[in-house]
């Protein structure tokens, strides 16, 4: 008997994503676009164009960044992590724009529900605070906790509170300090979900100074000694519930 397989799509196999003001172009397969439901919905609606013979799928993103959608596209493609992107960024001292590259990424992840992609962007934004050796940044708690949906931004904002325990529990600079009083102050939600974290970090006998956010340990086994230094590699993924203390599938 036949395998059953996916159904072929009608119509051009590859699609034309011009993104941002400038019109970059991305081309990508069809039937990888398909497998997001955000563009599985804008295919239905793509206009056609033929270009030297070849007919393609045309789709306008004028409102996103061509940075932040070739971490997209490569993901969509190669389902890798980005450490060569992290490599370039070390090459070329561009760690801040990929900083706010992946910080969109795992946002736009969140909002057209790819966790695998949201997951594999907040990994990487903690490689690049481990590999500059980082403090939280205050731009970034302000950024999270005042522009941005609390659930779609529910796991980074989990590691942003852990970041700031182990900041503020290490050797911080007076000016680092006031701006994250500052913010405690002015985000209810960032204050309430700080304390709940050093809260639970007290009950649990564990110092926010010694428990780094930017290390992932290799086994979620909560008996671990080593989780008084790093947090368990899903602790801020989205399958995290899922697991329990089962292995990380990534």
């Amino acid at each position: 008997t036949r395998s059953k397989s996916a159904p072929e799509l009608a119509g051009p196999a590859y699609v034309k994503l011009l993104v941002g003001r400038d019109n970059q172009a991305f081309v990508m397969s069809r039937k990888v676009l398909a497998s997001c439901q955000y563009f599985r919905k804008r295919l239905d609606a793509a206009r056609v164009e033929v270009e030297k013979g070849h007919r393609f799928l045309v789709i306008s993103l004028e409102d996103h960044s061509p940075d932040v959608f070739e971490l997209f596209a490569y993901w969509m493609n190669e389902r890798r992590n980005f450490d060569k992107f992290i490599d370039v960024a070390e090459a070329d001292n561009s760690w801040k724009e990929l900083h706010w590259d992946l910080v969109s990424l795992h946002l736009f992840a969140a909002q057209v529900g790819l966790p695998g992609m949201q997951d594999c962007a907040l990994d990487a934004i903690q490689d690049v605070y481990l590999r500059c050796n980082w403090d939280i940044n205050p731009k970034l708690i302000n950024y999270i906790y005042t522009s941005c949906d609390p659930q779609e931004s529910c796991r980074i904002r989990k590691w942003i509170v852990a970041m700031t325990a182990w900041t503020l529990g290490g050797v911080v600079s007076k000016d680092l300090s006031r701006k994250i009083q500052r913010l405690l102050e002015k985000c209810p939600d960032f204050w309430a979900e700080y304390h709940s974290h050093t809260r639970k970090m007290a009950q649990t006998g564990l110092e926010g100074h010694f428990k780094n956010p930017q290390l992932r340990l290799p086994s979620n086994n909560l008996r671990n000694e080593e989780r008084q230094f790093g947090f368990r590699q899903c602790s801020f993924h989205t399958h995290r519930s899922t697991v329990g203390q089962g292995k990380c599938p990534h």
